[in-house]
This record gives C-alpha cells, structure tokens and sequence, in this order.
C-alpha cells in the first residue's frame, strides 16, 4: 500500500510541478495548444492547476506522514468535493478573469497583438519546432517573442 502511495505522490508531484512550469511562463505547450481549437477560448487556468494539484500533494503527504483510515475516507469526501467544485468554477472562469485567467506576460502579449487564426496558426507552427528548439525557447522569453514576431510576420 505504502509504495502504491509514493508512486501516487510521484505521479502529483509531477503534475504540481508541471502546473507550476506554466504558470511561471517556463512550459508553453499547453497554453499554445488550447489556440488550436475552433469556437470560444478555453477557460484553461494554469493557477487553479497549480493550487489543486498543490492541495493533492499536501494530502498526499499528510495521509503518508499519518497513516489512518480516517484520512482514507476523509480524502475520498474531499476529492468528490473538489471535482464538483472544479465542474462548477470551469464555467465561471472565463465571466471572472481577473481571479482565475492568471498567464503568464508572453501570453498576454500574443492575446494584444494577433488575431485568433493567427495564434491558431503559431499553435501548430509550434508543434512542428524540434524538441531541442522548444526547450530553447520555454526557457529564454524574449527568443519566444522573436520567434512569435517572425510566425506572425510570415502568416500575414
């Protein structure tokens, strides 16, 4: 039970880790691949993420520092809570973007300055960039805001 437990606590501490990346701006695949799909935008929001993987991993911790049953059950109640609330913020994220919609600058920017089929376009533009390329440009701004520039002026 124990080692299920740690690999469960692996597992969320990936996510968590993941969800804090693009938060801070470091992990752009998922941002740019929500400008892929047709319709209304996503009500994706990397810092609500953030904080329910985070309570995940806190859980997590807390029921493998003191193993009880209680906490089992205790967790179970807590998850059905949190996935109900999470079905019924998802709605509401996009009528409150001021608490929720928390992206990091380089998103704001691409949102001011392009238009949907352009952003649409630099989404797939980037899936087709080479591993080593997207790593380059996760991690340095301002050569994602060249590329993005040089997208931009090519599909116009």
């Amino acid at each position: 039970m124990m080692t299920i437990l740690r690999l469960v606590m692996f597992a969320v501490s990936l996510l968590f880790l993941r969800a804090c990346l693009i938060t801070l701006g470091f992990y752009k695949q998922p941002i740019l691949s929500a400008f892929q799909q047709y319709g209304d935008d996503v009500g994706f929001s990397p810092l609500f993420d953030s904080c329910l993987w985070g309570l995940v991993l806190a859980y997590l911790i807390f029921t493998l520092l003191v193993p009880s049953s209680l906490l089992v059950l205790l967790g179970i109640f807590a998850f059905v809570f949190f996935f109900m609330l999470y079905w019924r913020v998802r709605d509401n994220i996009l009528e409150h973007p001021e608490i929720f919609l928390r992206f990091p600058g380089w998103y704001r920017e691409i949102v001011d300055r392009t238009t949907r089929e352009e952003r649409r376009k630099l989404s797939y533009m980037w899936l087709g960039l080479p591993l080593r390329t997207r790593l380059l440009y996760n991690a340095q701004h301002e050569e994602f805001r060249k590329w993005v520039e040089l997208v931009v002026l090519s599909v116009a």
